[in-house]
Parts: structure tokens; C-alpha cells; sequence
């Protein structure tokens, strides 16, 4: 089953290149950032927020009130 993911932070930044390298950076070095994702399955509605760093069964909690940062 195919899902959409989006990791969204908001950061400041120069221009948008420096805001992607800084949100890689992020990302590879695991910093201090939660690792919270937004997952949505093929065909659903239900948007699901996923949080990495609680154990497996705290982790998935339904994202009632999604907005998505771009659109």
C-alpha cells in the first residue's frame, strides 16, 4: 500500500537552498529535532501523525487537526 509522508518544520534561513541544507542537516544528524511525521495511506482521507521517538504503540495518533505548511 502505497502512503504520503511530510516531515514539515519552519526554520529561518537566507534563501531556500540554505533552508533545504539546514533541514538535511537536521535530519542526518538526528539533533535535538523531533522526528514527527505526517502519514496518509493511498486513497484515505485520515492523515496520521507518526512520532519516531515514542515506543511503537504511542507512536501513531490520529492528526485531527492537519495543516499542511504548503499548499
Amino acid at each position: 500500500m502505497l502512503h504520503k509522508i511530510s516531515w514539515e518544520i519552519e526554520l529561518d534561513a537566507e534563501n531556500p537552498l540554505e533552508a533545504a541544507k539546514e533541514s538535511l542537516r537536521m535530519i542526518q544528524d538526528g539533533g535535538e529535532s523531533p522526528f514527527c511525521f505526517y502519514v496518509q495511506a493511498e486513497g484515505s482521507k485520515d492523515v496520521f501523525s507518526v512520532d519516531l521517538n515514542e515506543d511503537d504503540e504511542d507512536a501513531v495518533l490520529p492528526a485531527t487537526n492537519y495543516s499542511p505548511l504548503i499548499k
